[in-house]
C-alpha cells in the first residue's frame, strides 16, 4: 500500500458495526431502527444528527475553519429478499436482506465521520448524508433535496460496493456511469374462449408474446447501434386454465437508456407497436411508461479527484475504468443539483467464494475492503476541501 491508512485504526470498529447492521435491515422508508442506531453512533462522534425525510438523517462535520462543504452519501434500505447465507450475523428478519450492500455504506460513512470528527483538521463543513429509500422509485434522494439536504452543498461524493469488481480495486467513471431507469406497464384485452376454438378468440396470451420478441427489435433495429439501450421484461400475467384461451394479459418491464433522445424514441416504438397489434387483431390496450431514475452523470474534475485518491490508497493498479452499467441509481439526482462523483467499490474475491451479485439471496461482501472505502471517503473530501 502506497501510503498508511488511518481506516486501518478502525478496521475493527468496521466489521463490527457492519455486521449489526446486516443482522437489523429494514425496508425503504421503515429504517427507523436503522436510524436510530446510527443517531447514536454520530452522537457517540460529538455531531448531531438531523432527522429529514422520514427515515434520513444529515451530520455537519465542521472543520478548523470556515470553507466550501463536501457531501458523503450513503443509502440506508434494504430489499424484500429472505437470505440464504449461514454465517451467524444474517438477517433476523425473514423476507427482509442487505442484499445490495447498503449495510456496508452506511458503516464506511460512519467510518469516514469518526475519522473527520476526530481531527476536524481541515477548512470547511463535510455533510454526512444517511439516505432512506434508493430501493424504492421515486427515492428517497428526493426527498432528502426537498428537505435541505444539498443546501449549502458544494461537491457530493458516494460509492456502491460492486460483487464483479475483484477486492482492492475501485471502478471510476468520467461521465455516464449508470442508465435511466423506466418501468413499462402494458394491458391487453381481446376475446377470451376455448382452446379447441381459437378461431373465435383474440389470444391476448399469444399478442403479449409477440409484443415481448417484436420490442426486441426496437433496440437492434431502430436505436443507432452505438446509444446503449435495454428493454425487458420481467412479468407476463395471463390466462386461467390449460384449456382456456386468455381474454387479459399483463406485462411489466424495464427500459434503460442514457440519453433523452434514446429514451423518447423506445417509448414511441413500444406504443406504436401495439397500436399495429391492436389495429391488426382488434385487442384493446394500455400502455404506461413510468420515468424512474435518470442518468447518473459524474462531474469529470470531481472523479479525477476521487481517482488520485483511490491511487494513493490502493495503488495505481487499483483503479479501473469499466464500462458504464445498466443499472440505476437515485445518486443521479443529486447530481443533477451539485458536482460530484459516484463509484464502484469492489467486494468481490474468488479465494473467499464472494462471488454473489447484488439483489441476491447469497450475496456477502469482503469485509477486508471496508478500510478502503472509508479512506477513499474521507480522503476525497478532504481533498475536495482544500482544493
Amino acid at each position: 500500500m502506497a501510503v498508511k491508512l488511518a481506516s486501518t485504526s478502525i478496521e475493527d470498529y468496521l466489521i463490527k458495526t457492519r455486521r449489526v447492521f446486516h443482522q437489523y435491515p429494514e425496508l425503504s422508508f421503515e429504517e427507523f431502527e436503522t436510524s436510530k442506531r446510527i443517531e447514536g453512533e454520530l452522537k457517540k462522534m460529538g455531531l448531531q444528527p438531523v432527522r429529514i425525510a422520514k427515515t434520513g438523517l444529515i451530520a455537519d462535520i465542521k472543520g478548523k475553519t470556515g470553507g466550501k462543504t463536501v457531501a458523503i452519501r450513503a443509502d440506508i434500505d434494504a430489499l424484500p429478499v429472505t437470505e440464504e447465507n449461514t454465517f451467524e450475523y444474517k438477517s433476523k428478519r425473514v423476507g427482509v436482506m442487505h442484499a445490495c450492500g447498503h449495510d456496508s455504506h452506511i458503516t464506511m460513512a460512519l467510518g469516514a465521520a469518526k475519522l473527520l470528527s476526530a481531527t476536524r483538521d481541515f477548512k470547511g463543513t463535510v455533510r454526512m448524508l444517511f439516505q432512506p429509500a434508493e430501493e424504492s422509485p421515486p427515492g428517497g434522494a428526493v426527498e432528502m433535496i426537498k428537505e435541505g439536504a444539498l443546501e449549502g452543498v458544494d461537491h457530493i461524493i458516494g460509492q456502491h460496493v460492486a460483487s464483479e469488481i475483484p477486492s482492492g480495486k475501485v471502478g471510476i467513471y468520467y461521465g455516464a456511469m449508470m442508465a435511466n431507469a423506466d418501468e413499462i406497464r402494458v394491458k391487453l384485452e381481446g376475446v377470451g374462449g376455448h382452446g379447441a376454438a381459437p378461431h373465435e378468440t383474440t389470444d391476448t396470451l399469444l399478442l403479449a408474446c409477440e409484443f415481448v420478441v417484436q420490442a426486441q427489435a426496437i433496440v437492434s433495429r431502430r436505436v443507432p447501434p452505438f446509444n446503449p439501450a435495454v428493454v425487458t421484461f420481467g412479468t407476463l400475467h395471463s390466462g386461467y386454465r390449460y384449456n382456456i384461451i386468455a381474454k387479459y394479459a399483463e406485462l411489466t418491464g424495464t427500459v434503460r437508456t442514457f440519453d433523452k433522445g434514446t429514451q423518447d424514441l423506445i417509448r414511441r416504438e413500444l406504443e406504436k407497436l401495439l397500436e399495429g397489434i391492436s389495429k391488426a387483431t382488434g385487442c384493446k390496450y394500455e400502455f404506461s411508461y413510468i420515468k424512474g431514475y435518470p442518468a447518473t452523470i459524474n462531474n469529470e474534475a470531481i472523479s479525477k479527484v476521487v481517482e488520485e485518491v483511490a491511487k494513493e490508497v490502493l495503488g495505481k493498479e487499483g483503479v479501473l475504468h469499466p464500462n458504464p452499467s445498466m443499472g440505476g441509481e437515485d445518486f443521479a439526482y443529486y447530481l443533477q443539483k451539485v458536482p460530484g462523483t459516484y463509484y464502484f467499490l469492489g467486494i468481490g474475491n474468488k479465494e473467499k467464494g464472494i462471488v454473489s451479485p447484488e439483489h441476491s439471496s447469497t450475496h456477502r461482501v469482503d469485509e477486508s475492503v471496508l478500510k478502503y472505502g472509508t479512506e477513499i471517503l474521507q480522503r476525497s473530501a478532504r481533498k475536495l476541501l482544500s482544493s
